[in-house]
């Protein structure tokens, strides 16, 4: 397990890498951006996430569960799409 200090400093340099807040880490699955704060949620789902992905070690089973996010994405922004425009 991470110690909470280590995964402290990791979570602060993947959102500095991926240009966000941190918070994105902790938000609940469907909550408004900026809609949650860090001492609400849980971040065990996001080091979870981490730690799975370390655990895979073949380049294929990385492009897989990339391919499979990836999808994830497409469908949820093109639901995300025609809800605004039904809305």
């Amino acid at each position: 397990m991470i110690p909470p200090g280590q995964a402290d400093v990791l979570l602060r340099r993947l959102a500095e890498a991926l240009e966000s807040p941190v918070e994105i880490f902790f938000q609940e699955s469907g909550s408004e951006a900026g809609g949650a704060s860090g001492s609400d949620c849980d971040p065990m789902p996001t080091l979870e996430l981490l730690r799975l992905w370390h655990a895979l070690r073949e380049p294929r089973s990385r492009q897989r569960v990339l391919a499979a996010a990836r999808q994830e994405a497409r469908n949820l922004r093109a639901t995300g799409a025609t809800d605004a425009a039904a809305g």
